[in-house]
């Protein structure tokens, strides 16, 4: 490894960053002194108070030149009241904020120059309710992460590692959010993580390249050309004088900030697979990266028919699917051949049955299939009972994937499954929009492979490791074979932590040239290849037959990405302390929360949808902003009937609980509003923040 040649005076940059930020990286991280020691001491602490004092004296007689003067004396200082205030005021505004935050923005104008206090101001301004929620929630995981930092004083190189890639991971956040400013604080507290300083002879170098580069941009996007980006800017001109940025190099860019993965070597011809039908009769015949593979039927796909001579397709395989047709009270046939006539029976039992045809046409045609059944007069929906046997208006036909295609690469023998059941065997995944969704969120679907005797399926994969080496992998003729190109490259591995719930099934997709693969990370011994992730969905449940419990996890907007490193073991944080995500609507006297918008979310920001089994049942309180104590809590109500459901004419009202709406007491004209649920049957207890 190349030395790092050091910029020079940097060990003072600590003195100039926002002691809101609690962030001092630089200051250790590029010169040869340790980690840099609290940042938040008495003195500075005194030294913001003297600036205020001297600030507000000033403005209190229009001395416009002092005021400027202050703000070029202690930049630093002047930031964090910028800061403040502009926060403040996108919060609970007043003719006082607004004065004060002019007056900061023509000081800081007239100083510096620069636009960062007008866009400070626009910024917090124009924060809606939903962003100002999630930004809130980063900035949290934030100072825990800042925290952890301060408590490693025996600087673990193993906790630093992890730390890195948790500051990436919500500077990411804070960009999505346009919070530059933070964005940029995070990527300066993963630099401190990287260095030569704390991670001795193991610092990757090319690491921290890239990660000030990011800091430098982000900085550059409010306008703040400060020490702390000049400082940064003098680092990364070193580094990259040195060759340690690939990005200039005309290399293939995948994570954040345009950094490259390694190079993925094809390193011979690709390997033709030949694959023969076969369809998976049993649903638990191995386990499967599916929210669908059990018994709970009432939440399969369906075939929907109503009276006799009524028509409907398979809607998943779109134009591929032939037509099906209700030919008598308990008779169903599909058009096969598409002569217009049916000549394949559906068997119409409460038994699971298969049935075969095939679809495409010419290279392309291939055999497909499905498993179906009918419900029964005492079906079980969300601990409802309810009657779905078919009648002379309606039919409901279940279905749950099971076409295959199986094949042997190099001896391994190889199953493709149709999870999506689109028709095609190693399609990219669907999105749908299913029922106990909240809005604005979708159900990705996606096929699996079962590699060699495993117990398990894999999501299907691009890139795909099988026995001791990694191929990519490429489809053809929509499945009836694949080309196999051996490759090396190098990887990592992921370790998850999940408190109060585990995942199933977690599945995690890359970025750049990875952004194809997908991989569980809850397979034992599972590798990913060097890049960057982000969490694509998951599964957790509990229990057994009609009695699961089970919620999809998806990912929220507080949510970044993961940075895998050769060699290194990347940690991933989810589940407790759960929380509430929910909207509400305030009027004069009264409170509206749609139960609908009621959401589970976890550590990370992941998001539980579609509880099955195990529906949200909250309580609700308000407060006035700031209060110490809240309203009495109300609970929602939830649906116990299927007249209930029949009602609302809508069976999503089973999945979430009903609207509640909370009378207002005591003239307040803006309240805080909390969800609790005490003890949930499958997450626990679950409290949310108190949300304006």
């Amino acid at each position: 490894m190349k030395a790092l040649i050091l910029p020079p005076s940097l060990a003072s940059l600590l003195a100039l960053l926002p002691a809101a930020a609690q962030a001092a990286p630089l200051a250790g991280a590029l010169s040869a002194a340790a980690p840099p020691a609290e940042p938040t001491s008495p003195s500075l602490q005194e030294s913001k108070a003297e600036w205020l004092k001297s600030f507000n004296k000033a403005r209190a007689v229009g001395a416009t030149s002092e005021m400027e003067k202050l703000v070029k004396t202690n930049t630093k200082v002047a930031i964090e009241h910028v800061l403040e205030t502009a926060e403040q005021f996108s919060i609970l505004p007043s003719a006082e904020l607004e004065e004060l935050m002019t007056d900061l923005r023509m000081a800081w104008k007239g100083a510096i120059g620069s636009r960062f206090a007008d866009e400070m101001y626009e910024y917090y301004s124009l924060l809606d309710r939903v962003y100002r929620d999630e930004r809130t929630k980063f900035k949290r995981r934030y100072d825990k992460a800042y925290n952890r930092y301060r408590a490693n004083q025996k600087q673990d190189p193993g906790v630093y590692g992890a730390l890195a890639h948790e500051f990436e991971t919500i500077a990411e956040a804070f960009r999505e959010v346009g919070d530059f400013y933070w964005s940029s604080q995070s990527w300066l507290m993963a630099y401190s993580c990287s260095n030569q300083v704390v991670r001795g002879a193991d610092a990757d170098l090319y690491e921290c390249c890239r990660i000030l580069k990011n800091l430098i941009e982000q900085r550059k996007k409010v306008d703040l050309e400060d020490q702390v980006y000049r400082e940064s800017s003098t680092a990364y001109a070193s580094l990259k004088a040195q060759g340690y940025d690939r990005s200039e190099t005309g290399e293939e860019g995948g994570g954040p900030g345009g950094a490259p993965e390694p190079e993925a070597k094809e390193t011979g011809t690709a390997a033709q697979v030949a694959l023969a039908f076969e369809l998976v009769t049993e649903i638990d015949s191995f386990d499967r990266p599916t929210y669908y593979a059990d018994e709970l039927h009432n939440i399969w796909a369906q075939l929907f028919l109503r009276k006799k001579g009524s028509e409907s397709k398979f809607s998943s395989l779109g134009d591929l699917s032939p037509k099906v047709t209700r030919t008598g009270s308990s008779e169903v046939l599909v058009d096969t051949d598409g002569d217009g006539t049916g000549d394949l029976s559906i068997p119409l039992r409460g038994n699971l049955d298969p049935i075969e045809f095939e679809i495409g046409q010419g290279a392309e045609r291939r055999k497909w299939g499905v498993l179906t059944k009918i419900g029964t007069n005492n079906d079980m929906y969300q601990q409802i009972q309810v009657n779905m046997t078919p009648n002379d208006d309606q039919m409901q036909i279940y279905l749950v994937p099971g076409a295959s295609m199986v094949g042997e690469l190099e001896g391994v023998e190889l199953r493709v499954i149709d999870e999506n059941m689109d028709g095609v065997y190693g399609s990219s995944p669907l999105n749908w929009e299913h029922v106990g969704l909240s809005q604005g969120q979708n159900h990705p679907e996606f096929d699996s492979i079962l590699v060699g005797g495993a117990k398990r399926a894999r999501p299907w994969s691009e890139y795909q490791q099988i026995g001791e080496a990694w191929y990519r992998l490429e489809v053809v003729n929509g499945g009836t074979s694949l080309k196999a190109y051996p490759v090396e490259l190098e990887t990592g591995d992921v370790k998850v932590s999940s408190k109060g719930v585990k995942p199933n099934w977690l599945v995690a997709q890359g970025t750049g040239r990875y952004e194809n693969s997908y991989f569980d990370l809850m397979e034992k011994g599972v590798e990913l290849p060097v890049g960057t992730y982000k969490l694509f969905c998951g599964e957790v449940r509990k229990g057994k037959k009609q009695q699961t419990m089970k919620a999809l996890i998806l990912p929220g907007k507080s949510m970044g990405v993961w940075r895998v490193n050769a060699g290194e073991s990347t940690k991933v944080e989810l589940g407790a302390p759960f929380s509430f995500d929910f909207e509400f609507d305030e009027g004069a006297d009264s409170i509206t929360i749609p139960g609908k918008s009621v959401v589970v979310t976890g550590v990370a920001g992941e998001r539980y949808e579609r509880l099955w089994n195990c529906v949200a049942r909250p309580e609700a309180s308000y407060r006035a902003p700031g209060s110490k104590k809240g309203s009495k809590a109300e609970d929602f109500k939830v649906v116990s009937t299927q007249e209930e459901i029949n009602a609302a004419g809508d069976w999503s009202v089973a999945w979430f609980p009903a609207d509640l709406t909370l009378v207002k007491r005591g003239g307040l004209e803006k309240s805080e509003v909390q969800l609790q649920e005490k003890k949930n049957k499958l997450f626990g207890k679950i409290v949310s923040d108190w949300k304006k």
